[in-house]
């Protein structure tokens, strides 16, 4: 399922391209026996295009160009597991709170305690 995502969703799909890379190599080696495979490449990827009578097999070659738009689907729904993570408890707290009576803490008791600073 991850290659199906990988190759669908990404530039990867390209890879599959390469048997008809060393195949193109093959063809400009007929004409060229000098030619080696790095200047094979760079003429095919690191110049400028030349729109030449093989444009558009040097099109296919892989990485060259892409025939990709974004898809309106969301594949992560289709291909990657959810995982749903429940919240571990690693304690329960025993601890008990004692609640007061506001009736004790009267404003009246604490007359004596807040008065304004004297002179």
């Amino acid at each position: 399922m991850t290659v199906l995502y990988i190759l669908g969703a990404t530039e990867a799909y390209q890879l599959l391209k390469l048997p008809f890379l060393f195949e193109h190599f093959k063809t400009h080696q007929k004409f060229n026996q000098q030619l080696t495979f790095s200047k094979f490449i760079d003429i095919h990827y690191f110049t400028t295009t030349t729109y030449d009578s093989d444009y558009q097999q040097d099109m296919q070659l892989p990485f060259k160009s892409s025939n990709r738009t974004i898809s309106l689907l969301n594949f992560d729904s289709f291909f990657i597991v959810k995982l749903f993570v429940e919240p571990i408890v690693f304690f329960v707290s025993q601890k008990k709170y004692q609640l007061y009576n506001d009736r004790d803490y009267a404003s009246d008791k604490l007359d004596n305690i807040f008065q304004p600073p004297r002179a």
